[in-house]
């Protein structure tokens, strides 16, 4: 039974944020570990990159920049996927069952885009938390740092790399929610699983979020490893997201835009599965229609 909170923005934005926050949580070390594997300038598996970031720092230094991370979450994850189903509902999709594909392409695209614009100094902040090897600097000095850029106003220090970013997310928000929503329905036709028992329902969660958590991880890493080493890199040191992508591809080869591919394949997996899972069970507390 539906209580008539999914046509509520609020009740969608909050949920959306609430479990990608339980996720990032989970996940935050495997993304650091992910940020150092793209930046080094000698290819370490992610064992090796895990082990000396363990043994040089301190196994602390494995959640650096989380409040960053957090807000980002709260921001940017509540938004992209707290839109995802008002948008479904612009583009005249109403039933699960019958709505083209194309729709939630573009559903979790758009969703996508708008969020990470809106975002992206979140992402900055905890890109360039993650990439300090050095002692830590708290929120507050990473935000003066970047303030302090060659931009001005001041506050477009705060965007740079915001093309990789929107990018990244464009290929993330098409690829996930859409993955994610048609594996269900896929599921639901072709085997007969039922949201309304459990362990159908557990199922049907898993299967989906395992497919997107793959889906993404491969869609996204070019975006990814773009995104990381302009944010992180001294300001001027690329023009455009292009430039960064060029730089990669001839410093590194073409395999260098998939660096890091196992820890962001164990960061986007298990994320996923927590995040649909407790996204999931927070809706039907509070009396939603499941995905």
């Amino acid at each position: 039974m539906s209580s008539g909170r999914e046509d509520s923005l609020a009740w969608q934005l909050g949920l959306a944020g609430a479990a990608c926050t339980v996720a990032q949580g989970a996940v935050h070390w495997v993304e650091t570990t992910m940020v150092r594997q793209q930046l080094a300038s000698v290819q370490q598996n992610m064992v090796a990159t895990i082990s000396n970031i363990v043994k040089t720092e301190g196994a602390p230094a494995l959640y650096r920049g989380f409040s960053a991370a957090a807000m980002r979450e709260l921001s940017y994850s509540s938004l992209r996927f707290g839109l995802y189903e008002p948008i479904k509902k612009v583009l005249g999709a109403k039933d699960p069952a019958t709505t083209p594909f194309y729709k939630k392409v573009l559903a979790g695209l758009l969703a996508g885009a708008f969020a990470s614009a809106v975002a992206s100094p979140t992402d900055l902040l905890k890109i360039r938390a993650m990439a300090v090897t050095g002692p830590a600097e708290s929120l507050a000095a990473q935000a003066r740092a970047v303030a302090g850029g060659p931009a001005r106003p001041w506050p477009l220090n705060f965007y740079r790399g915001v093309s990789a970013t929107v990018l990244r997310a464009c290929c993330l928000g098409a690829t996930k929610m859409a993955c994610y929503d048609q594996v269900k329905e896929e599921l639901r036709r072709r085997c007969g699983l039922r949201d309304d028992v459990p362990s159908e329902r557990y199922a049907l969660q898993g299967a989906a979020a395992v497919a997107a958590g793959l889906a993404i991880t491969v869609a996204t890493s070019p975006a990814t490893n773009a995104r990381v080493l302009w944010m992180a890199s001294e300001p001027g040191t690329f023009r455009h997201l292009g430039h960064a992508l060029g730089h990669i591809v001839a410093t590194r080869g073409p395999g260098g835009l998939f660096r890091g591919f196992s820890a962001q394949w164990a960061r986007f997996g298990p994320y996923a599965l927590v995040h649909y899972f407790a996204w999931e069970q927070m809706r039907l507390l509070a009396g939603m229609r499941p995905l």
